[in-house]
C-alpha cells in the first residue's frame, strides 16, 4: 500500500543521518536537530533507551530521489566534494511531495537538493601523542579465499566463505585496507574479521602487503594458526622495529572459562609486547556475539531493552575477560593491560559495565566523549570499538581517537 500526492515544506535544517542505501536505491533518511546516535550508546538501556528511541524514530524522515531504478548509474543522487555523502553533512530545509512506500514514510523533492559538507573526510587520525601507538581495525571479511558460493572456508573447510567474490573486488579491499593502516602507522594492530584460514594465509597476505608498501619486514604477525572454529578469527600485527612479541599469546575459549561461550564470541587472543623503551603492555583483542542473530538457543533472548540479542553472552564473556586477564595469561609479570576489539556492545551496556566494574576504564568515553562513534547502523551512531585499560596503564596513556573514515560513508563505496 502507498500514497502520494501531499507537497510539504520542512522548514528546519536537516542532517543526513542514514546513507545505507543511497547507492543502491538513492535513499537518505534526514533527521532534526542533529544526525542520530544509538539509544544505548549515551542513556542506560532499558526504559530511558526506549523513550531515547522513540525519540529518534518520531525525528526522521526517508527522501528518496524518485526513482525506481536501483544501482543508478553512473552515481547515486546527493553527492558532493569526493563523490560522496557523508552522514552528518546537512541542508537547510526540504520541499517536496511525500508518500507512504514499504512501511516508511519518504518525500520526493522538488527541489534541488545539496547537501553542505560538514563531516569531512579525514585524511588522516587526529594525533593522540605517546610513543607507542595501539589501533583496532575490523577488515570487513578479509578472505584470501575467493567466495564464489562453495563452502571452503573455516579451519575445517567446511564454512561458508565470506569475503571478497571476486579477485577485483578483493584487490580493492586490499589496498583500501593497507592504504589504512599505513596511514595510521600504529605499532601494533589488533585485527578482527580475517579469515581463520588452515595456514593462516590471509593474515600474511595483509602483513606481505602491507611490507610491500613500506619497507620488508616492518609489519609481522603474531602466528597463531586458527583460533576458534568459526570463518572469521581476531590476530596481531605490529611493527618489527618498535616492539617485540615478549613470550607466547595466550586464547581465551570456552576450556578456559566456561563462562566464555566461543560457539558465540570469537576467542579472545591475548599478547604482551615489549617497546623499546623496554615497557611492557599486554594487549588483548577481541569480537564478541554480534546483536545480528539470537541466541534464543541459549535462553538469551532480546529483552526489549535496547541491548539487542545475546546481551547476557556478552556480558559473560566480558566478565570472563576481566577474571582471566588478572591471571596474567601472558606470565608478562605486569599490570598494564588493554582491552581492544569489536566488543558489540555499546557504551551503557551491561558488557562494558561488567570491564568497569573490574577497574578497566573506557578510554573512549575519556578521550572522546559521549558522542563518540565507529559505526552506523540504521541511521544511528555509536562505538561497538573500544579500548579500555587497566589501573595501572591509565595515566599513561596519552590519547585515543577514533578515525571515521568508513561509517560516515553509503555502503556502495566499500568494495
Amino acid at each position: 500500500e502507498a500514497f502520494e500526492g501531499m507537497l510539504i515544506n520542512i522548514p528546519q535544517t536537516l542532517y543526513a543521518t542514514d546513507n545505507y542505501t543511497h547507492g543502491r536505491y538513492g535513499e537518505v533518511t534526514l533527521s532534526v536537530n542533529d544526525r542520530q546516535f544509538n539509544p544505548t550508546n549515551v542513556v542506560e538501556p532499558g526504559d530511558d533507551a526506549n523513550a531515547y528511541q522513540d525519540l529518534n524514530d518520531r525525528s526522521r524522515i526517508q527522501m528518496d530521489d524518485g526513482s525506481n531504478v536501483q544501482n543508478p548509474l553512473p552515481l547515486p543522487p546527493y553527492l558532493g566534494p569526493d563523490n560522496t555523502l557523508r552522514a552528518g553533512d546537512t541542508i537547510p530545509s526540504l520541499t517536496g511531495v511525500m508518500g507512504y512506500a514499504y512501511g516508511v514514510y519518504e518525500i520526493h523533492p522538488t527541489e534541488a537538493v545539496d547537501f553542505t559538507r560538514v563531516n569531512t573526510r579525514p585524511v588522516t587520525a587526529d594525533p593522540v601523542g605517546g610513543v607507542l601507538k595501539v589501533a583496532s581495525f575490523n577488515v570487513l571479511n578479509y578472505f584470501t579465499t575467493i567466495d564464489n558460493g562453495v563452502w571452503i572456508c573455516g579451519p575445517s573447510e567446511d564454512m561458508e566463505c565470506r569475503g571478497a567474490d571476486t579477485d577485483e573486488e578483493f584487490t580493492r579491499q586490499r589496498d583500501k585496507i593497507i592504504t589504512a593502516i599505513t596511514t595510521m602507522d600504529a605499532d601494533v594492530v589488533g585485527l578482527m574479521e580475517i579469515e581463520n584460514h588452515i595456514t593462516d594465509e590471509a593474515l600474511q597476505n595483509l602483513v606481505t602487503g602491507l611490507n610491500d608498501v613500506v619497507g620488508p619486514g616492518t609489519y609481522a604477525a603474531i602466528e597463531t594458526g586458527p583460533v576458534g572454529t568459526d570463518a572469521i578469527k581476531v590476530a596481531f600485527i605490529y611493527k618489527a622495529g618498535t616492539v617485540i612479541p615478549l613470550g607466547e599469546y595466550a586464547i581465551l575459549d570456552s576450556s578456559v572459562d566456561p563462562l566464555f561461550n566461543d560457539t558465540k564470541n570469537r576467542p579472545v587472543l591475548a599478547q604482551t609486547f615489549q617497546h623499546t623503551t623496554g615497557e611492557v603492555l599486554t594487549v588483548a583483542v577481541n569480537h564478541l556475539k554480534s546483536k545480528g542473530s539470537s541466541c534464543d538457543d541459549i535462553g538469551d533472548p532480546d529483552t526489549g531493552d535496547g541491548q539487542g540479542n545475546c546481551n547476557l553472552t556478552r556480558t559473560d564473556a566480558a566478565i570472563a575477560l576481566a577474571n582471566w586477564l588478572a591471571t596474567d595469561p601472558t606470565g608478562s609479570l605486569d599490570s598494564d593491560i588493554l582491552i581492544i576489539g569489536d566488543l558489540n556492545s555499546y557504551a551503557m551496556e551491561d558488557p562494558i559495565d561488567a570491564l568497569k566494574a573490574g577497574d578497566y576504564t573506557n578510554l573512549i568515553e575519556s578521550f572522546v566523549g559521549e558522542f563518540a562513534y565507529s559505526y552506523v547502523f540504521f541511521g544511528q551512531a555509536g562505538y561497538l570499538d573500544h579500548a579500555l585499560t587497566s589501573p595501572a596503564l591509565l595515566s599513561r596513556v596519552m590519547g585515543t581517537t577514533v578515525w571515521h573514515i568508513n561509517a560516515d560513508e553509503p555502503s556502495a563505496l566499500n568494495y
